[in-house]
């Protein structure tokens, strides 16, 4: 698929990203094995295609697929945390800035979501990702059980010494 993608776009190049050396068409199979990773320029913007990502397990896959959006063409796009977390532990610098605006884009869906969201969808959201601005949001939901939830992680957060949480916590009880 990646062969048939970017033959249609004469500019394209594909690269290993070790040594950045172009890859043949007949070399990529190779190229991704060697790394779980291409890279490939000439289009828009550079597009990397993963067959292990950054930071998770084999096993872990499975879950990275199941939160990813797909394209009309059948791509995978990870979700916004999970490319986060790939990207937040390759200590290049290029991808501070992308970890930065990836945290944006989960904080604003959080804050969205959690005030308004299910026991079950607030479990799984604060299951993969925590911080006291979300379970601040959580509070705000109506279900106690949420609310309940969100102060369980806060107390956890304040304990070891997180001063947000133990803020939030202070003067308030939570049932």
């Amino acid at each position: 698929m990646i062969v048939r993608t970017c033959s249609q776009v004469s500019e394209t190049t594909v690269h290993r990203l070790s040594s950045w050396s172009v890859v043949s068409w007949q070399e990529i199979a190779l190229a991704v094995e060697e790394t779980g990773l291409v890279r490939i320029l000439g289009l828009n913007c550079p597009l990397v295609i993963f067959r292990r990502p950054n930071e998770f397990k084999g096993g872990q896959f499975d879950e990275v697929i199941l939160n990813a959006s797909r394209s009309g063409d059948g791509t995978f796009f990870p979700s916004p945390l999970d490319l986060n977390q790939s990207k937040s532990e390759t200590g290049q610098e290029k991808d501070f800035h992308d970890v930065l605006y990836l945290e944006s884009l989960v904080r604003a869906d959080y804050k969205a979501r959690l005030p308004v969201a299910s026991l079950e969808e607030s479990e799984i959201m604060l299951g993969r990702y925590s911080e006291w601005q979300f379970l601040q949001a959580a509070l705000e939901n109506s279900l106690s059980q949420v609310q309940e939830l969100a102060g369980t992680h806060l107390r956890e957060f304040a304990a070891v010494g997180d001063p947000f949480s133990l803020a939030i916590l202070e003067g308030r009880e939570l049932p």
